[in-house]
This record gives structure tokens, C-alpha cells and sequence, in this order.
């Protein structure tokens, strides 16, 4: 299953996908939030309100920071992206996302609270991913978890 000789390829990607949003964005968002929590403290869910306003805010102050550059390694020891190793063992599959616009490993671990790992391939070659990545692990079709495709729907 693994390969005698040693091997890495490495490249640096974004961490994520930045968009550019309007001033209607943020206003739709701020008119939607503060609906959801206007109708918590109705309903008598003051706590709900206050942490809808909480996370908007720290949504507001995360979603205008510019991508950071994430530098990912893949050798026989496994995936490292940023500073988090993900061995080989600890995963069951992967797939390479190469329709998307900003192409991607998914990979499914055996983790129960970590189902699917997004790795960015940026500048890579895939072929040579497929091919390396083929030696230590199965491919099987993943798709984008649900969560991140409906905040990729949204402009998140």
C-alpha cells in the first residue's frame, strides 16, 4: 500500500475562496438577523437573540479578512495542511473535486465529528495528486458537505 521511496509534493493555496460582497449584502444580512432576533426575544428566547447578534457581528468581522496562504504537503506520512498532519490511517477515502471553480481534495475520515476534510489544491497538478494519493488511499466520490454548499449558495 505505501510507496519504498519517500516522496512530497507541496504547494500554497488560499485557505478559502474570498468574495467580494455589496453594501446590499451586508445590509440583507443585518435586516435578516436582526428579524431572527427580534422574533427570539418575542418568543421569549432572549438567549438565542443575543447569540444571533453575536455571531453576526463576528461573522461581519471574519467575512472581510482576506484569505490567508495555507501551505500543504503530501507525503508518506500523510496530509498536512497549515500545521494539522491528517496520517493516512486516520482517513478512508478521498476524492479530487476538479469541477469546482477552485478545485479541492475531499477527503473522509474515520473521525466521527470530522466526516469530511476540505483541502485546497491551488496550483497543483492534480494527475500527480490522483496518482500519489491513489497509492495510500481508496478514491471514492464525495461531495461538498451540506453545510459548506449552502453557505456557498448564500456568499459565504
Amino acid at each position: 500500500m505505501g510507496k519504498s521511496n519517500p516522496f512530497k509534493i507541496e504547494w500554497d493555496a488560499h485557505e478559502y475562496e474570498h468574495k467580494e460582497r455589496s453594501d446590499d449584502w451586508f445590509w440583507a444580512v443585518g435586516i435578516i438577523s436582526i428579524s431572527v432576533a427580534i422574533a427570539a426575544v418575542i418568543f421569549g428566547n432572549i438567549i438565542f437573540g443575543i447569540l444571533v447578534i453575536v455571531s453576526v457581528f463576528a461573522l461581519a468581522l471574519f467575512i472581510n479578512r482576506p484569505p490567508e496562504n495555507v501551505h500543504v504537503v503530501v507525503n508518506e506520512r500523510g496530509i498536512t495542511r497549515g500545521n494539522i498532519l491528517y496520517p493516512y490511517d486516520t482517513l478512508a477515502s478521498y476524492w479530487l473535486d476538479t469541477e469546482h471553480p477552485h478545485p479541492k481534495i475531499l477527503l473522509s475520515s474515520q473521525k466521527p465529528f470530522m466526516p469530511i476534510i476540505v483541502v485546497p489544491i491551488g496550483a497543483s497538478n492534480a494527475e500527480e495528486l490522483d496518482k500519489t494519493l491513489s497509492q495510500f488511499l481508496p478514491e471514492k466520490y464525495h461531495s461538498l458537505p451540506f453545510v459548506e454548499r449552502v453557505l456557498e449558495y448564500l456568499g459565504f
